[in-house]
């Protein structure tokens, strides 16, 4: 794109020197004790910078233009300032920049370089927009620069600046040189942008094991918590330190790197906090890596549940689940089955109730007060493939309160992975060969009319007034869940709602253009906005183009980076239809609260809308509800220092949530997978290596293909205290590996402490079973190098197969097998196959009931050493 270059006025030295005489006398002595407007035409202007008024809507008399590359290295507007004391200032400037795309200026304090901002694009040149940057000012007099350094890009207007004095810290908010600092912490303010007066800095080596930072806060109420944290790391690659809560090790934190020591970023946990006052500290232990600077903590109310306790198992959700089998019912019971194609084999436990007359009915009682409701149930196909629309009584109480409403066409493929050709895979046509169905489930989810408390019986009952009962041959009931319904969120400053810019809830018209709309004028709201709000309700996203996100083909709501969405909760507000996708263009931003909740029939690599994709850099994903999709969440483009916690992903028709393409630095914790179209969790190490990711304390259930958990290729990454269930085909609990062609698998990967129940299936294409835990070295051909792999302290229960199932050649990887259970395996405890090469080494390894024999090594070319074990 061209850029429009600003045309130099000539004028004489004499005028110039006056001019700038002019403006230091009258601006010198000016108090930023409250807020003051300084006027850029009217600040010394320097290095072919002068004053202009050939764009409309500027401030005073005019505006300081000459920004231009002919200047680049000299152009520079100058502002004094006088502050009544010392303290932190937020600097506005008013610019315009009608380039086409961002453009950077250095900003300037006392003569020292503070930083470089960034100036997105304004719609023209006769278009004003702002930004804010927190300086550090001295009492008296100052100096605030604007220059085009060597080093920016220049070629914008600069209309004035607002200096504001920064107002007491919002409510919740803690300022770590006010904290309680240890073992060589110490209050610093060497570098700029930072909140208060100061900073905690002496996270340095010299101190590791020892410096802290503690801070006082006050909950008011018990329950949990985001804690964010500002932090400051140049060191060019992510940092850890350690968080404690009222005395007790919680877990460790990861900070991205960022551009300079100038920079701030955010790191945001969900703690469990007590009423009243406690306690939380950050500290360098020997096994985190430190050296950052700290600026304060905000904490708020979360909407995630709160993080499982350690020493469970899987996640810990606000929802109670009740298996079908387990209640009153009086229909058919269902199972146990593993045979692929059998409904009883894709149902959680391998057992449902089948529902086929009228008057049949599985009901519960209510362990605990509730209002939400989700069922996971499963009804025909019809002949086209197309699916039949259906429904349940439920009654509470014994009174009928309504209809639920159901569906198959979210449900049921055939054929093989290549049957309907492209990128489409498996096929909705019950006449596709080979005609044995899979992905049989769906799940509804209802607002009951009010809460009801603990000893309340819910029925769901078939009638014979149910729509299309007499095409609808069952209704088989899987398990039903219920929880309490938390009050809806409220709308939080910086955040512009959707339906301020035209979106409309529950009408069933298409609300794409004003949600888009509404991320365009937080793009351009130079940091007045940071993100959009989406209040309750539905709004619908159906009008569009097929096509990919990540090439920008089809439509998506496509958000740039730091544009964040917010909502009134996953009970609340939707985002539903077509479309109903979001890809992240940028990262720097928070998702929360709402649903997403899509309309694919089918798995479609290429058209599929994705829940969340894109880049998630420095971004935050919790308490997000994803179905219908193709994927659920798919970070990718060398994602860094991602959280995704607290939501739940289910019904979708390829993998649940990928790190894929050298995603790094990121944590995956305390989610819900369930009956998912290929791997719950996935670690795709696709040209880049994913490096220090962990998968923790998430339950994946039901994969209706491949695996609950799996890692292909990477490096440094943890695989610890989930719960895998219900494998369905071609897959294990947990898989590891070079598989899909990773560049490399190095360094370390931890498989520790994971739950692993009725794990591992029959792999259909291969012709063989596939263990609970499945070491797959296939394509290793020298891939995996200077690897370190632990397999420990996890429990294995009740395997289709094999406990552990090792395949493929694997020279000169160092696996260790230590203190891992393995009970009433389905064939052997241990099974090393003929393909295997390499070694590994088995120590304090248990097997109780394995028909088959507790250990086989099939293999010559695979040699076991170790001790301790039971066999």
């Amino acid at each position: 794109m061209k850029v429009k270059q600003r045309v130099l006025r000539k004028q004489g030295a004499l005028t110039v020197l006056l001019a700038a005489c002019l403006v230091w006398a009258q601006m010198a002595f000016v108090p930023a004790a409250s807020a003051a407007s300084f006027e850029a035409e009217s600040a010394a202007l320097s290095g072919g910078v002068v004053s202009a008024s050939d764009h409309a809507g500027y401030s005073g008399s005019g505006f300081a233009a000459g920004f231009t590359d002919a200047n680049k290295g000299n152009a520079a507007a100058q502002f004094t300032v006088s502050a009544s004391s010392a303290g932190s200032y937020d600097v506005v400037l008013r610019y315009a920049n009608g380039t086409g795309s961002a453009q950077t200026l250095s900003l300037y304090v006392n003569n020292t370089k503070v930083k470089q901002i960034s100036l997105p694009a304004t719609a023209n040149w006769d278009t004003w927009s702002s930004r804010t940057d927190s300086v550090a000012l001295t009492a008296g007099s100052n100096t605030v620069r604007y220059k085009f350094d060597t080093t920016d890009t220049g070629n914008v207007n600069l209309d004035k600046i607002d200096v504001n004095p920064v107002s007491s810290p919002p409510t919740g908010q803690y300022e770590a040189e006010s904290a309680a600092l240890t073992g060589g912490a110490v209050v610093a303010n060497d570098h700029a942008g930072y909140t208060g007066t100061g900073f905690a800095a002496g996270f340095v080596d010299a101190n590791k094991g020892s410096a802290q930072a503690q801070f006082t806060v006050s909950a008011a109420s018990a329950g949990t918590y985001d804690v964010k944290l500002r932090y400051a790391n140049a060191t060019g690659s992510a940092r850890t330190l350690t968080i404690y809560v009222n005395g007790a090790k919680i877990k460790q934190a990861s900070m991205a790197s960022l551009a300079n020591w100038d920079a701030w970023g955010t790191q945001t946990e969900t703690l469990t906090l007590n009423a009243g006052t406690n306690t939380i500290a950050y500290k360098f232990e020997t096994t985190d890596s430190g050296n950052v600077n700290l600026d304060n903590i905000q904490l708020s109310a979360s909407a995630s549940p709160p993080p499982p306790p350690p020493g469970s198992y899987g996640a810990t959700m606000p929802y109670d689940t009740y298996e079908a089998e387990n209640a009153s019912f009086t229909g058919t019971l269902i199972g146990p089955s593993t045979t692929f194609g059998d409904p009883a084999s894709e149902a959680s436990g391998r057992k449902a109730v089948k529902l086929t007359s009228a008057g049949q009915y599985v009901q519960i009682t209510l362990t605990k007060a509730a209002q939400g409701v989700t069922v996971r149930y499963s009804i025909p196909d019809n002949a086209a493939g197309t699916g039949i629309d259906s429904a349940i009584g439920l009654y509470v109480g014994g009174t009928f309160k309504k209809d639920i409403p159901l569906t198959s066409k979210y449900s049921w493929n055939y054929g093989a992975w290549g049957t309907e050709g492209g990128q489409i895979r498996w096929s909705n046509n019950p006449n596709a060969v080979p005609t044995t169905p899979h992905h049989m489930y769906d799940e509804v989810s209802f607002i009951l009319d009010q809460s009801y408390p603990a000893g309340t019986v819910i029925k769901l009952q078939r009638n014979s007034n149910n729509l299309n009962f007499g095409s609808t041959a069952y209704v088989t009931i899987d398990l039903i869940e219920t929880e309490a319904v938390p009050a809806p969120l409220t709308q939080p400053a910086g955040y512009l709602s959707i339906t301020s810019c035209g979106a409309a809830a529950n009408d069933g018209l298409d609300d794409t253009a004003a949600i888009n709309a509404c991320i365009n004028n937080v793009k351009n709201s130079g940091g007045t906005y940071k993100g959009i709000w989406i209040p309750s309700g539905t709004f619908t996203l159906n009008n569009g183009t097929r096509g990919a996100g990540w090439d920008g083909t089809g439509t998506r709501l496509y958000l740039d980076g730091g544009v964040s969405v917010k909502a009134a909760g996953i009970w609340y507000s939707a985002l539903s239809g077509n479309f109903a996708g979001i890809y992240l263009r940028g990262g720097n931003v928070t998702l929360s609260d709402f649903k997403i909740s899509a309309n694919d029939l089918i798995r479609d690599d290429y058209n599929g809308v994705a829940g969340v994709e894109g880049n998630g850099t420095n971004s935050t994903l919790s308490n997000l509800w994803i179905e219908h999709t193709k994927v659920g969440v798919w970070l990718t483009n060398q994602t860094n220092a991602a959280t995704v916690s607290g939501s739940r992903i289910r019904d979708v028709w390829a993998d649940g949530l990928n790190l894929h393409y050298g995603t790094s630095n990121t944590t995956v914790t305390n989610n819900s997978i369930r009956n998912s179209g290929d791997d719950g969790l996935a670690m795709w190490s696709d040209t880049y290596l994913d490096t220090n990711n962990t998968f923790s304390y998430n339950t994946v259930q039901t994969p209706t293909l491949a695996n609950n958990i799996a890692i292909y290729g990477g490096q440094n990454n943890k695989v610890i205290w989930n719960l895998c269930t219900d494998t369905i085909v071609n897959g294990s609990g947990i898989s590891l590996g070079t598989d899909f062609n990773p560049p490399s698998m190095t360094g370390t990967l931890t498989i520790q402490n994971n739950l692993l129940v009725r794990a591992g299936s029959y792999h259909k294409d291969y012709g063989y079973q596939i263990g609970a835990i499945w070491a797959y070295w296939v394509n290793n051909n020298g891939k995996a190098q200077n690897l370190t792999v632990t397999v420990s302290g996890n429990t294995v229960q009740d395997s289709v197969y094999s406990g552990v199932f090792i395949e493929e050649p694997a020279p000169g990887i160092s696996v260790t097998y230590g203190s891992n259970t393995v009970t009433n395996a389905g064939t052997y405890g241990v099974y090393i196959r003929a393909s295997a090469t390499g070694s590994s080494t088995f120590n304090g390894n248990t097997v109780n009931g394995a028909p088959s024999g507790k250990f086989m090594n099939a293999s010559p070319s695979f040699t076991v050493s170790g001790s301790g074990n039971n066999w």
